[in-house]
């Protein structure tokens, strides 16, 4: 299982998600469906504009704030990782595809 991530405009790949790195970013991806209704599947695909980036930045910011993050340092470290992408993309104001396997 991989989710993709592209530039929508012009279809270059960004990034992916293992399975791993997926599972670790599940439950911001689950906070991001109950906010937004839009589902981000490693089996489907998807497009996430930079408004809805920006809620997954303050969604991911917001479970920081209340997370003990020494618990769990590799999921710590992939959710920063992916706060980072995201705020690179968001920032260069480039929608992006996401594709599921």
């Amino acid at each position: 299982m991989a989710l993709d991530f592209h530039r929508l405009d012009n279809s270059d790949y960004l990034f992916g998600l293992d399975t791993a790195k997926y599972n670790m970013l599940e439950e911001i991806f689950e906070t991001f469906k109950h906010w937004t209704g839009l589902a981000i599947d490693p089996y489907t695909d998807n497009r996430l504009s930079v408004d809805h980036q920006k809620i997954l930045l303050r969604i991911i910011d917001d479970y920081v704030a209340i997370t003990d993050l020494k618990r769990d340092k590799s999921k710590t470290t992939a959710i920063l990782e992916f706060r980072g992408l995201l705020t690179y993309l968001s920032t260069n104001n480039w929608d992006i595809e996401l594709l599921g396997d």
